[in-house]
């Protein structure tokens, strides 16, 4: 695999409660492209925050890798991100997230809020490495592009405005803009009440989760018709922006 496409190694987190991780065939290629730590979501709270810090030297990881080929469901999906929450992100976007599932993980719910992308089994090395390059191109591209055009919507981040493509500025709350610009940049993503007053609001955030269905509606009342049949409802998973109205 080559490099020249990054200007620095990239930090690669492996959330795995395998003690055998570190030598496993699907890791060890990696080591001459990434920088990888390890983590065992399964520790104390504290432990697993120690291992987080001391695995890049302070450093946050760019992605996560959870291996969660040796756990029956997707506890240490939800362990991990509440690690890297408390550790770094109070209020996200958390680092990209590929996971190593099985059939089995598919039947959780909840799975696709924690994952940005996903392999089955067999296992195999470059279908890993190819996923990781795009996720971590992906992201490159949204952290060097503040700009996001949806639906006739301009989302310039960095100015934490939206306009029409006329030019018409959206008088948004604060607050309304920061859950637009978390759709935005979350698209194809579903996300509980919970999880949106975590990452939205933030984990201090003493309101109720009807402050979400508030803002919700009140942000779809204040953009144009064709963007806010974009933020849909799915029974079972929450809110989300969809690329197309389903």
């Amino acid at each position: 695999m080559t490099r020249a496409w990054l200007s620095v190694m990239q930090n690669v987190l492996i959330a795995t409660e395998s003690a055998s991780a570190r030598r496993d065939f699907l890791f060890k290629d990696m080591q001459a492209d990434y920088r990888l730590g390890f983590v065992d979501p399964s520790q104390s709270t504290s432990d697993a925050c120690d291992q987080l810090v001391s695995a890049f030297g302070g450093r946050p990881p760019a992605i996560v890798i959870a291996d969660l080929r040796s756990s029956r469901d997707c506890l240490p999906l939800r362990r991990t991100r509440n690690l890297l929450q408390t550790t770094w992100f109070e209020r996200g976007p958390l680092p990209i997230c590929l996971g190593l599932l099985t059939a089995h993980h598919l039947t959780d719910p909840e799975w696709p809020a924690y994952v940005d992308d996903f392999a089955l089994p067999p296992y195999d090395r470059t279908e890993i490495a190819a996923r990781l390059k795009r996720l971590l191109f992906a992201r490159r591209h949204v952290l060097t592009d503040d700009t996001l055009r949806i639906a006739g919507l301009v989302i310039d981040i960095a100015g934490r405005r939206a306009t029409t493509e006329a030019g018409v500025v959206l008088a948004l709350t604060p607050r309304e803009f920061d859950l637009l610009a978390f759709f935005a940049q979350h698209r194809g993503k579903f996300y509980s009440r919970e999880r949106l007053l975590d990452l939205v609001w933030g984990i201090d955030f003493d309101g109720g989760w009807r402050t979400v269905d508030i803002h919700v509606r009140r942000l779809r009342a204040k953009l144009p018709t064709a963007a806010g049949e974009l933020i849909q409802t799915r029974r079972g998973s929450g809110y989300g922006l969809v690329t197309a109205p389903e």
